[in-house]
């Protein structure tokens, strides 16, 4: 209730400004470190060394208590020793037969400039974008560890050069947003024919808060520092309200560029880009003074199961700040991520497609110094004979411009060919998602209907007990519960999805086609186009070359796909399984209905 209200107003005819929020999980300011922490993260522990994406975030105005969550004291340790400490206990009881790799970087976003908290001589680094889209940091520090106990002490180490100042609110004051990142590499000991190694990454990011001049009493320099949280925040909360929309009648674009805070979390596909996950939500609550959790692990777009630990204050002067944090970490609840395990195939006959690929690159680039070697002896020593049979200069020209042509014409079509293959495999892979979101949705339907089926067989069992006088009630049929009726909903919309996919692949099918036999006829014609033996080979050669790429692009789609079709043959055998189970309880039922009969007409004779 707002605090500006009279609270001896029972009839409290102002209301409008009431709101309930629900989350996952709530504490107060006794709640201990150690109840925050098995409540809302120790569950994430065992993803990270299994390929997963992890983050957590302390969300909230400034002095509520965010980097005491994250950071703790020497008597109660906050979340970075807890999970930490988890996780190399965890890596250290599979040691016997996976070998893992952990590796850590620190860094804080100060006036929106990127700062590497573990070098800071390196100055400030530029955030750029490579050709998959992936965000990365030039220059970065990423330090090996081998214990919870290193990454603690290059934490504090950082922590020192972190910007701190004294504002009216808050003596130690957070003046920018730190972002720690602890990466996992797994690989099976077992030395095999194709071996996987498991990415996971584990980001703990420590924002600074929110606050208002007035409030702070900030000027100068403090001010300027204000001004850029607050702008970095409001992006942050800006993504926050577009990606809990998403799907919805009121979608929209969801702009990460407002800040370097929401570029640096800005979500890539790719296993190896990016530092970090925005559009995969959940949200938790800390302990100071008093926090609100919920946790969501399926966002949509988004690879991480993430935690949002968002910090309020009971007292009235904080209302708004309350209010405002409330208001994002219940919208951060509404948006849906999709965690994938980050998996790096290493397949030896890939290795040797891609040896010979060099191989013949490494011909082709020999033949072509030869032609220009010719072509200087020919310039430089020429003889009487020579200039009487030589090709006229213009005709000579005009055959390497040919050259040129086709040979531009034979990369571009190859180069089109790939990105339709690129095209379909992406497809295929969201088809083959599309299958196994169903096949869960139909799980929970098949629960349901497994439970209606068992429940009318109880009732028939207890009317056939009762008097023939008293069966003369209605039989009370069982409602529908929300999530079977949402399931139907979603397996309807993923049928659309999967028409709209089909036509989709059918079109791209027949352009692949089209330049498939488009490129064979340029292959054919390059006998009597190019006249030079020496450059129709090297054309041959960069034809063999391209094939071969695209032999090694259909390989790993065929990889791909195997591995997609394993996990919807999981839910197809589970389907199959509650199946059975449902037809051996009709029968079960019929069979105790039939002897039901028997005995009655055993009674009346």
């Amino acid at each position: 209730m707002d605090p500006g209200e009279d609270p001896e107003d029972t009839l409290r005819a102002h209301r409008s400004r009431e709101r309930t929020f629900i989350f996952d999980t709530v504490f107060d300011q006794n709640a201990s470190q150690e109840a925050v922490y098995h409540a809302t993260i120790q569950h994430l522990v065992e993803g990270v060394i299994s390929g997963y994406n992890a983050t957590v975030f302390a969300y909230g105005p400034s002095g509520a208590g965010k980097t005491h969550t994250m950071l703790g004291m020497d008597a109660e340790p906050g979340i970075y020793l807890q999970t930490l400490t988890d996780l190399f206990q965890a890596i250290e009881e599979t040691q016997d037969n996976m070998e893992y790799s952990v590796s850590m970087s620190y860094l804080e976003i100060y006036n929106e400039v990127i700062r590497d908290l573990l070098n800071p001589s390196s100055g400030f680094l530029e955030l750029r974008e490579d050709s998959r889209g992936s965000i990365q940091i030039a220059g970065i520090t990423e330090v090996s560890t081998s214990n919870a106990q290193e990454i603690m002490q290059l934490l504090t180490k950082g922590n020192r050069q972190r910007t701190q100042e004294p504002t009216a609110t808050n003596k130690t004051s957070s003046r920018s947003h730190a972002v720690l990142q602890v990466t996992v590499h797994q690989k099976s000991r077992g030395g095999d024919l194709a071996e996987e190694v498991c990415l996971g990454r584990l980001f703990m990011v420590d924002l600074a808060g929110a606050e208002r001049a007035a409030q702070t009493q900030n000027r100068g320099k403090r001010m300027k520092e204000g001004a850029h949280i607050n702008r970095s925040l409001l992006a942050l909360g800006n993504c926050i309200n577009a990606l809990s929309e998403k799907g919805g009648s009121r979608a929209q674009y969801v702009n990460f560029r407002d800040s370097k805070l929401t570029r640096l979390l800005k979500t890539s596909d790719s296993a190896g880009g990016g530092l970090g996950p925005l559009g995969m939500w959940g949200t938790h609550g800390s302990h100071q003074p008093n926090s609100v959790v919920l946790t969501e692990q399926d966002a949509l777009g988004g690879n991480s199961r993430t935690v949002m630990i968002a910090h309020i204050s009971p007292a009235s002067t904080s209302f708004e700040e309350s209010r405002t944090t409330l208001l994002y970490a219940y919208r951060a609840k509404n948006i849906k991520t999709r965690v994938k395990r980050n998996l790096l195939n290493v397949s030896y006959r890939i290795a040797q497609y891609t040896d010979v690929i060099s191989d013949l690159r490494r011909e082709i680039e020999h033949l072509k110094s030869k032609i220009e070697k010719q072509d200087k002896e020919k310039k430089s020593d020429p003889s009487i004979l020579d200039i009487q049979v030589t090709i006229p200069h213009d005709a000579e020209e005009d055959s390497r411009l040919q050259m040129n042509k086709i040979r531009a014409q034979l990369i571009g079509a190859f180069k089109e060919q790939m990105e339709m293959r690129r095209s379909l495999v992406e497809l295929e892979n969201a088809n083959i998602e599309l299958h196994i979101d169903m096949s869960r949705h139909l799980l929970t339907i098949a629960d349901w209907e497994r439970e209606k089926t068992h429940h009318h067989a109880n009732m028939e069992n207890s009317e056939k007990d009762e008097e023939p006088g008293d069966a003369d009630g209605e039989e009370v049929e069982a409602s529908e519960p929300p999530e079977v009726a949402l399931a139907r909903e979603e397996v309807n919309l993923l049928l659309a999805e999967q028409r709209k996919t089909a036509a989709l692949k059918a079109g791209l099918e027949q352009r692949l086609a089209h330049a498939k036999q488009k490129a064979s006829q340029m292959e054919k014609l390059l006998p009597r186009q190019v006249t030079s033996e020496d450059q129709r080979e090297v054309l041959q050669l960069l034809c063999r070359a391209h094939q071969l790429e695209v032999e090694n692009t259909e390989l790993q789609a065929d990889n791909l796909c195997r591995k997609n079709l394993l996990c919807q043959k999981d839910f197809v055998i589970q389907r199959y399984h509650q199946h059975r189970m449902l037809c051996e309880q009709v029968i079960q039922g019929q069979r105790q209905l039939m002897q039901g009969k028997a005995s009655l007409v055993c009674g009346i004779n």
